[in-house]
């Protein structure tokens, strides 16, 4: 007997799109994730980056204190709960096909 999984393969919008580390020269000059399709939306004017998204009142940064290149995070020029993002991530292990 042959089992077929006939279950679309949707992907969610955390899958899709992703996070970039830019800096923000605006308070603490460290450099932060921010989401890629944030960072594309030229209408946003304030953008959330990944350390404020728990925040209860999150004070977002504005675009023009973003740097529009993406940076390689150096440590110590790096904002520390950014770069802890990997400890909070969900990761879902598809079952195996037997």
């Amino acid at each position: 007997m042959t089992a077929v999984d006939d279950r679309a393969t949707a992907r969610s919008a955390a899958v899709e799109d992703s996070w970039e580390w830019h800096e923000f020269s605006g308070g603490d000059g460290w450099a932060h994730l921010y989401l890629r399709s944030a960072m594309r939306n030229q209408r946003l004017e304030m953008l959330l980056p990944w350390c404020l998204r728990a925040a209860a009142f999150p004070l977002e940064h504005d675009r023009p204190s973003i740097s529009r290149r993406k940076v390689i995070p150096v440590r110590g020029r790096t904002c520390p709960v950014c770069a802890s993002q990997n400890e909070h991530r969900r990761i879902e292990v598809r079952r195996a096909r037997s």
